[in-house]
């Protein structure tokens, strides 16, 4: 057996037919699993990766799938970054797990959870997990050990509603067949009644969404659904999640898999529902619904749905679905339930295995660290640069942002070795000679600070800050004739970057201090001689004064 991983869009391409295959081979396989959810899904987001098990090595075919993606968190308490394993389709899937052929059931599980077992996760979150108990059981016993705990994580929402309970219509050949076997005399006879009454008055109608219509029928359905959950869910968290339901629905609407059908009286919508096509295994998935909560009879939901029941039917379809929850209204259509569950497993130390940065979310946590930083959240971008650094050493970007904070802190001598290591290694030096040139101004290395400065400009000749920088540890040094020349250099050039211009500004005002400074100094010896002549004359006048008063003193009255 051997596991390819596949995490590119053309890798994932490259698979369909066999992917295909595998679905309609697997039983338990569901919508959320198949090829082309998981294409429109996936390709909207990243760290996303799928175990592809080959029953040998070579070329064989591929007998199962494990579509898996990658999250990152941070703890605040430490500044540590832990990884999670989660399902591919979490937050959107009603279902997630794995597809397998039968006959290679036991071989996927062992697979899979042996090449999970090697990688870096504090969390490996098996939520909303469907298939037989045996799949979960399985992975259970592979993933548990010294390591690693686990525990079941299903909760309930605060309507008391079982999100891992899933009522499913299995669908007669007859839509009088339902009727008799699935509902109620109550409820059958108010069906009838209502769909007679829908499609027997001019009054009432109900549509399917067109090309044409179906952003008018997603509005009525969001502003449907919306009216009756913002109070519950607050106006932000709604508005996020209508967002994220809206594209995944366009994407089913556009790959020919979702039907919205929106019952009228008049010109006012009663109801709408989201129901997403497998035509693959046969099943309508009821995916989301809004109706007038003003309206009382007849109810638009009952309508819908078993208008939608009898559509299914007709088309051939084997199951109605009405997904994750065990709302009592689902069960008069005679639901029958499934099961789904939710399993954690986590690390016994807290921290990731193998106590490094998963390899998939070293970018992301490298992007995270210079936000830190930006944001002046310095001690946390420390504690992720020392975290990248032990998970790749040599990591270029932690190593120059490690050293910049120690420059910040005042750790000038390790900022400089810091910075010195980086240099002939980084495809451009000049951020590091910056920066080391700036350690060694702190250090008051001013000769070597203007050598440093001075590399810059040997590859960049028009840097308004480098000139600036390299004059001012030049004048520090006591050379301001060197430093009038740099100075004056910024003269030549037009600067259209505005830090450019800040710093040719500079170099401008420097240089008029120095040329300001160099005339007070040749003007110094003139204006002292002048000074000492006049205080020659005053001395005189005021010798003379005092005689002229003594004399005076002297004469009789």
């Amino acid at each position: 057996m051997r596991i390819d991983v596949i995490d590119t869009e053309a890798g994932f391409e490259a698979v369909r037919e066999e992917w295909d295959r595998v679905y309609m081979a697997d039983p338990h396989a569901q919508h959320f699993l198949s090829w082309t959810w998981l294409k429109s899904y996936l390709f909207h987001r990243k760290r996303w990766f799928i175990l592809a098990l080959r029953e040998r090595e070579g070329r064989s075919p591929y007998v199962a799938f494990f579509p898996l993606r990658i999250t990152t968190q941070h703890d605040q308490k430490n500044g540590v970054f832990f990884d999670e394993i989660i399902m591919a389709g979490n937050f959107s899937a009603d279902y997630t797990g794995f597809l397998a052929q039968p006959d290679y059931e036991r071989h996927a599980i062992a697979g899979f959870a042996a090449y999970l077992k090697r990688q870096n996760w504090t969390h490996l979150k098996l939520e909303y997990f469907g298939g037989p108990p045996e799949r979960r059981e399985g992975l259970v016993r592979a993933l548990q050990g010294p390591e690693v705990m686990f525990r079941d994580n299903s909760v309930r929402n605060p309507e008391n509603i079982d999100n891992c309970i899933c009522p499913v219509v299995t669908l007669p050949s007859s839509f009088d067949d339902y009727l008799e076997q699935k509902m109620s005399s109550q409820t059958r006879q108010k069906l009838r009644r209502f769909l007679r009454k829908v499609e027997g008055d001019d009054d009432y109608r109900i549509t399917m969404a067109t090309p044409e219509t179906i952003d008018r029928d997603l509005d009525i359905l969001f502003d449907l659904w919306r009216t009756k959950w913002v109070g519950r869910k607050g106006k932000e968290r709604t508005e996020r999640l209508i967002g994220a339901t809206r594209q995944l629905l366009m994407d089913s609407f556009k790959d020919g898999n979702l039907d919205v059908p929106v019952v009228w009286y008049g010109n006012r919508p009663l109801g709408a529902l989201a129901n997403i096509i497998d035509r693959q295994k046969k099943s309508i998935l009821f995916y989301i619904t809004g109706r007038d909560e003003t309206w009382k009879t007849p109810s638009p939901g009952l309508i819908l749905h078993g208008y939608c029941i009898r559509r299914a039917i007709a088309d051939g379809f084997k199951t109605y679905d009405f997904l994750r929850g065990n709302e009592p209204y689902k069960y008069m259509f005679g639901a029958e339930e499934r099961r789904v569950s939710c399993t954690l497993f986590r690390t016994r130390s807290g921290r990731n295995l193998g106590d490094v940065i998963h390899p998939r979310s070293i970018r992301f946590v490298y992007e995270q660290a210079l936000q830190m930083y930006r944001d002046g959240a310095k001690a946390y971008a420390e504690a992720a640069f020392r975290q990248l650094l032990e998970t790749v050493p040599g990591h270029m970007g932690a190593e120059f942002g490690l050293a910049s904070l120690l420059f910040e802190k005042g750790k000038l001598h390790e900022a400089e070795a810091g910075f010195t290591a980086l240099i002939g290694r980084v495809d451009d030096p000049n951020p590091v000679y910056l920066r080391l040139g700036d350690t060694h101004l702190a250090l008051g290395s001013y000769a070597e600070a203007a050598r440093t400065f001075s590399r810059i400009i040997e590859r960049s000749p028009y840097d308004a800050q480098a000139h600036y920088k390299q004059g001012v540890a030049l004048a520090a040094a006591g050379r301001q004739p060197e430093a009038a020349r740099v100075f004056a250099m910024v003269e030549r050039y037009h600067y259209d970057n505005p830090v450019q211009r800040k710093f040719a500004e500079k170099a401008r005002e420097a240089l008029r201090r120095i040329v300001s400074e160099t005339e007070q100094a040749a003007a110094a010896p003139v204006a002292a001689a002048k000074r000492q002549k006049a205080s020659r004359r005053n001395q005189t006048s005021r010798v003379s004064a005092k005689f002229e008063r003594g004399a005076t003193e002297l004469v009789p009255a």
